[in-house]
């Protein structure tokens, strides 16, 4: 049974890239050459942040599932709260571009994806990377081209992370394993069907 669920996993997505997990998923990506004035600090601000908004959404979305003991007075302000976090998610995604989702495989270490452009080989570039659907807020990180091939008419670029720090880091193998562990959820619910 476990080998069976090993092997639903590694089809759908879910493999071990240098060492660490990582997932096939398609995410909304956009990247491009790496800008002179890149502020570091500045990047590591905004995926601290993009990293805390996706815990609460998991938190909500886990809390949603849980019974509510609080009080009725405590319910209605959560109730306007979340209102008001959608409205404002709804009114920011107003501005932004329509953002396709494309397979990548991502880990802690680096991503790839296929693209119709290609990078030039060992440039530097900023990668925006949308890990939720519903939240405006992407995950900014320098990466640095390790390859590039062309298949059928396009590129496959695979990309190493040249910004993140070790919390940075280790946020987003949390978030890659919680990913993981959902895909084996849902693999495990679809069995008992």
């Amino acid at each position: 049974m476990v080998q069976i669920l090993l092997q639903r996993l590694i089809i759908q997505g879910t493999s071990m890239q240098d060492d660490v997990l990582s997932i096939e998923t398609p995410l909304a990506l956009k990247w491009s050459a790496l800008p002179e004035m890149t502020s570091v600090a500045s990047l590591r601000r905004n995926n601290l942040l993009t990293f805390s908004l996706l815990e609460t959404l998991s938190d909500q979305q886990s809390a949603a599932h849980e019974p509510h003991h609080s009080s009725p007075e405590l319910q209605r302000i959560e109730n306007k709260l979340n209102l008001l976090i959608d409205m404002l998610s709804k009114l920011c995604g107003e501005s932004e571009q329509h953002r396709v989702l494309i397979p990548v495989r991502l880990s802690c270490k680096g991503i790839e994806w296929q693209s119709d452009t290609a990078p030039d080989d060992a440039a530097s570039l900023l990668l925006e990377i949308y890990p939720d659907g519903e939240m405006q807020h992407a995950l900014k990180i320098i990466a640095r081209v390790v390859s590039v091939a062309e298949q059928d008419g396009r590129y496959l670029v695979r990309t190493r992370f040249t910004s993140l720090d070790e919390v940075e880091r280790n946020h987003l193998e949390k978030w890659i394993f919680a990913h993981h562990r959902r895909m084996v959820a849902q693999i495990r619910n679809s069995s008992v069907s």
